[in-house]
């Protein structure tokens, strides 16, 4: 176990499979707006599926980096899948659902379901 001061030094010290895109959840009238947060990741290595009813993100991040400076030389390689998972209001209907990705931020619009009309029903009173 290293000491808490090594991993604050060196963050990015962490097992590359430790990473997962941050993710917001906007929920307005109409839709629900799902954002996550994948630079560098590029459209292929992302996939978003629809499972049982709960919306699922996957990716693979692959990036190498290096910096050489005089008698210094630093190298890394983060790769590793991730997984992150919304649960979904019963009755989304998956082929409405919209992604986009762009300048590394991942959007996905999914349109709420429309609510079934209640109607009034009086009720007899039996005394």
């Amino acid at each position: 176990m290293m000491p808490r001061a090594y991993w604050m030094r060196w963050p990015k010290a962490w097992p590359a499979t430790a990473w997962v895109p941050d993710v917001d959840v906007i929920e307005q009238d109409d839709k629900i707006v799902v954002k996550a947060d994948v630079p560098g990741i590029e459209q292929e290595h992302l996939e978003v599926v629809v499972e049982d009813g709960v919306l699922v993100v996957k990716g693979r991040r692959e990036e190498s980096k290096e910096v050489k400076e005089e008698n210094y030389r630093h190298s890394e390689r983060m790769v590793g899948e991730f997984s992150r998972s919304i649960p979904l209001p019963e009755g989304v209907d998956p082929d409405t659902i919209e992604a986009t990705l762009k300048d590394g931020v991942l959007e996905v619009v999914v349109p709420r379901p429309a609510q079934p009309k209640v109607k009034a029903h009086k009720v007899r009173l039996n005394l």
